[in-house]
């Protein structure tokens, strides 16, 4: 008997190296933390961030998840606030199971939280904070999808003085370290060839911009507008008082609900807009379109990053899923960010396959030029290759 039961045991080692992180897995959950604003008026990118990144989630379960293991999504609502975002990192530090975390959206929140993530070692990538001090502070857990300001701001101004021969810039941002990071960036550019002839600022959740309106200069022949929900109201105000100029914003406007729905037809009236955003129009690349179909038979019409967010939940999973092979078991935190470090993805979100700078950034990031066309973005040019 002890023969046979050392014949067995030996199979059985056998077969678990055969299979190490199948056998080690199975039965086992790995943890995703999604860390973003589920309420507030940055609801409408938090909300897509978390569908998306769920989507990506229950699609890899339904294949086998991660060598056997379960994918969990932890998601919780950081409010679009420094502070908040502090202890929604602090909760997903101290949870051993969470491997990663896809998140945030607001930049100054994932400004506060990066050195949180650091200290225990969790990686976090954001699909859309674009200030470049998220990926600036040194820590090497913190990889970023999007763009960065320091390209979007000095590549729209470039835009609207070499292709649309704007030269009189007035601009308007929404005291966030998004909206202030963006307006400085944008000013460095637009100052080389223009000039800007005022900057002014609005707050968060202001409604009423009748009286701010007023205010203005009336020598300009363009707004640049570096915020998020406020944005819609303004260029509506604008139109009421009869300003014609063009309009042009970063990507927190790029949003049907938010800006295009909430502008109730001001988008197409007059001079008109330009809005950037940090992905290529679904369709484009491929892969992108049944993403697309979908995403919308389950949560309904994308409004903005929900591709970015979904390249960016499948990126860390199979980081996640590299580690577990390598290790033949639930990888480390450092383990995964060493993994991301090294991996080269190709997503839907963009045509070049995803690659990290040494601070985090994608190679492979680039900006595009939108108008409106009647209720939705029409892309009609690309910028900052």
């Amino acid at each position: 008997m002890t023969g046979r039961r050392s014949a067995v045991a030996l199979l059985l080692l056998a077969v678990a190296g055969a299979f190490p992180a199948a056998a080690q897995l199975a039965g086992k959950d790995v943890k995703i933390g999604i860390g973003g604003p589920l309420t507030t008026t940055s609801a409408g990118f938090g909300v897509e961030m978390k569908q998306a990144a769920e989507l990506a989630i229950a699609e890899r379960n339904d294949a086998g998840g991660i060598a056997g293991a379960k994918v969990v999504a932890i998601a919780l609502d950081d409010r679009a606030d420094a502070e908040t975002g502090k202890a929604v990192a602090t909760s997903f530090c101290d949870d051993p199971a969470i491997l990663g975390v896809v998140g945030h959206v607001n930049s100054g929140v994932a400004i506060a939280t990066g050195k949180i993530y650091a200290d225990c070692g969790l990686a976090v990538i954001t699909p859309m904070a674009s200030n470049p001090k998220v990926t600036e502070s040194g820590f090497a857990t913190i990889f970023r999808l999007t763009n960065r300001d320091d390209r979007k701001g000095p590549g729209l101004a470039r835009y609207l003085m070499q292709d649309m021969g704007k030269r009189r810039a007035l601009v308007v941002d929404d005291g966030t370290p998004y909206g202030v990071g963006l307006a400085d960036q944008f000013i460095a550019g637009f100052s080389a060839g223009g000039t800007v002839v005022a900057r002014k600022s609005v707050k968060v959740g202001d409604r009423d911009f009748a009286d701010f309106v007023k205010s203005w200069p009336k020598e300009f022949d363009v707004l640049f507008f570096a915020g998020i929900r406020e944005g819609a109201l303004i260029l509506k105000e604008m139109r009421a008082q009869g300003l014609v100029q063009l309009f042009t914003c970063g990507d927190g406007c790029w949003d049907t609900k938010a800006f295009i729905q909430a502008a109730e037809g001001a988008a197409t009236q007059a001079e008109g807009v330009r809005i950037l955003s940090a992905a290529p129009a679904i369709g484009t690349v491929p892969g992108s379109s049944e993403f697309g179909t979908r995403y919308t038979a389950k949560y309904g019409p994308i409004n903005n990053y929900a591709a970015s967010s979904y390249d960016s939940a499948r990126i860390l999973m199979v980081a996640i899923a590299e580690a577990a092979k390598a290790r033949q078991g639930i990888p480390t935190r450092a383990d995964v960010v060493a993994g991301l470090r090294k991996l080269t993805f190709q997503g839907i979100a963009y045509a070049k396959p995803v690659q990290w700078t040494e601070n985090g950034d994608n190679k492979s990031a680039v900006i595009f030029i939108n108008v409106v066309e009647g209720d939705h973005f029409k892309q009609i040019d690309q910028i900052g290759e």
